[in-house]
């Protein structure tokens, strides 16, 4: 569990805090003022076993989208969680689902995900073309005069 509260109250009493969170297991979420960026202090116990998990299931969800039958209904599944990819043709949506899962099990392995925000980013913008049926049409179409001729 999280347990937020603003720096400066931490940095006060940082050692009543730090036994606080030993016995309960919590994250603490430490706020700071003007807009500057929160951080999260949890136990390297608690650390270690979230980057094992998150290698584990990783790698199990890279073996998964390479399974025909099972990258269909996790394709199918995903929806819930990203209505986005409804709009992506069905051809894109498994490529998306393998990209991600790749990009997941890289990411993983080196502790930065990074890479995988920016994929799935990437992705939302080419479903948010789709969403719009004059848009992707208008993109579909051949250029008439081709940009590498002068004119």
């Amino acid at each position: 569990m999280a347990k937020t509260m603003p720096m400066s109250r931490f940095i006060q009493n940082y050692n009543q805090h730090l036994v606080e969170a030993e016995r309960t297991d919590d994250t603490l979420v430490l706020e700071q003022r003007g807009g500057r960026p929160s951080w999260v202090l949890e136990s390297a116990r608690r650390a270690e076993a979230t980057s094992e998990a998150t290698r584990l299931l990783s790698n199990a969800l890279a073996a998964l989208v390479h399974d025909e039958m099972l990258l269909s209904s996790y394709v199918t599944r995903l929806l819930d969680e990203l209505p986005w990819v409804g709009f992506l043709p069905e051809v894109d949506r498994a490529s998306f689902v393998t990209e991600a899962a790749e990009a997941l099990r890289a990411c993983a392995s080196v502790g930065r995900f990074t890479a995988l925000v920016v994929l799935i980013e990437d992705w939302r913008n080419t479903a948010d073309v789709w969403s719009d049926p004059e848009l992707a049409a208008n993109l579909l179409e051949g250029v008439p005069d081709p940009l590498d001729q002068p004119v």
